[in-house]
């Protein structure tokens, strides 16, 4: 009876599990392409986080049962966060924070993020990508006297780091400093052709500068880098809205609303 017992338990966990991993790759689809390589050809840190993934790796149970019942109370948001951090056996306390940080950010909960990135900098208060990070975070809440003096920091630490200045540049965007923004975003695009933050916010930029056909043509670059981002899909269909094309614009909208069901 015993062994029947473990057979069910195993087999719901291993339920949960998959419905958990179905949840968590659909908001993860700005990696997918990362997903699909062959565990051989990943490093040997992302090898180990692929087999968490494995149906046949024992999960930790009790992280798992905290996360499936987050997801079927509804909140699911917290579910994959937590089991992000399953997936994360070796992260060290530092890349927590900063990880956690940039996934509060990611949705909007800005004051969560700053707390993640101040504990970060405790940790490690020369970490000049942490510190951009807490920038943009700042200057999301419009706090810019905190912002600039994290920015500042970064910029003197390490000037040529490419998330200083598109920290940097994002904290212009903030403060309604479009132009220069621009400038600098611009710069960062063609220096990283693959940068996704950088075309976004360059491509929110240019929008708010009237300059439409660019920034038609930024944005559709920036959600081919980052095909999970929501709001570049729905900073398009206000694009093709001004461009009077509704059966576009529609489209975009909606791709943003599959995305940010949560």
């Amino acid at each position: 009876m015993g062994s029947v017992r473990t057979s069910i338990g195993c087999t719901n966990v291993r339920r949960e599990r998959r419905l958990l991993r179905r949840r968590w790759r659909s908001l993860m689809a700005d990696s997918s392409s990362e997903q699909d390589r062959p565990r051989d050809d990943l490093p040997e840190s992302e090898a180990s986080q692929a087999d968490i993934l494995d149906p046949d790796v024992p999960p930790n149970p009790k992280r798992l049962a905290r996360a499936f019942r987050q997801f079927r109370e509804g909140r699911g948001r917290e579910a994959v966060d937590i089991y992000r951090d399953i997936m994360r056996p070796y992260e060290t306390p530092l890349l927590a924070h900063i990880n956690r940080g940039l996934r509060h950010y990611e949705h909007g909960r800005h004051e969560s993020a700053i707390e993640e990135f101040l504990a970060a900098e405790k940790l490690d208060p020369e970490n000049v990508e942490n510190l951009a990070h807490l920038a943009t975070a700042c200057g999301a809440l419009s706090q810019f006297g905190e912002a600039d003096e994290a920015i500042s920091t970064a910029i003197r630490l390490d000037p040529l780091n490419v998330e200083v200045r598109v920290g940097e540049a994002i904290l212009a965007f903030r403060k309604g400093l479009y132009a220069a923004a621009e400038v600098q975003l611009k710069a960062i695009c063609i220096r990283d052709s693959s940068h996704g933050p950088a075309h976004f916010y360059r491509g929110e930029v240019l929008n708010r500068l009237g300059r439409v056909d660019e920034a038609l043509k930024v944005m559709e670059r920036a959600v081919q880098l980052q095909p999970g981002n929501w709001r570049a899909y729905h900073t398009l269909g206000m694009l093709f809205d001004r461009k009077d094309d509704p059966e576009r614009a529609s489209e975009m909208y909606r791709h943003a609303r599959e995305l940010n069901y949560l």
